[in-house]
């Protein structure tokens, strides 16, 4: 099966500015989507809270992946939906946080890289 990453797209963005004296926290999470009308593409649907000591940021951002042969179950629950694409979309996530902030006129948020494999494994547990 050949699979081609097409593009990502944001789903949803809110910025709010906050006082002072606050904790800065990271809430992540990503998830395959599935469509039942297009059966040879999918989704990964990254959602991402973040506070920083002058924002709250809330943030969805969808990667588009499209193979040539139909989705079926096994390729579900394969690696490459569950750890490979998140891993080729989340550069692009981690792009976009920082130019958003930078852009914004804040210091720039520069997310952490991620060992999905590990990511993956600890979610199961």
């Amino acid at each position: 099966m050949n699979i081609k990453f097409i593009d990502t797209k944001l789903s949803h963005l809110a910025i709010d500015l906050v006082g002072e004296n606050r904790e800065e926290e990271f809430d992540f999470s990503f998830s395959p989507a599935f469509s039942e009308a297009s059966k040879n593409e999918f989704l990964i649907v990254f959602n991402i809270k973040l506070s920083t000591l002058e924002f709250n940021l809330d943030i969805e951002y969808l990667a588009r992946f499209e193979t040539d042969e139909e989705i079926d179950d096994s390729f579900k629950d394969s690696n490459f939906v569950n750890i490979n694409a998140p891993a080729i979309a989340y550069p692009f996530l981690r792009a976009f946080i920082s130019n958003i902030t930078v852009n914004a006129g804040f210091k720039p948020v520069i997310l952490p890289t991620l060992n999905f494999t590990k990511f993956q494994k600890n979610q199961s547990e």
